[in-house]
């Protein structure tokens, strides 16, 4: 673990830890977030 999360909780600490040994992880949840994003932007457009 880096200096950067020190003062993180140990439960916090251990999801950072997660998307460093698996990082398609992370493109996988910024991919649901966009695109759950983009449907609730356009359901609320029209």
């Amino acid at each position: 673990m880096g200096p950067y999360y020190r003062n993180t909780s140990q439960g916090m600490g251990n999801f950072i830890e997660m998307f460093y040994e698996h990082p398609i992880l992370m493109l996988f949840i910024v991919t649901i977030t966009t695109g759950l994003g983009a449907y609730l932007w356009r359901r609320k457009k029209l």
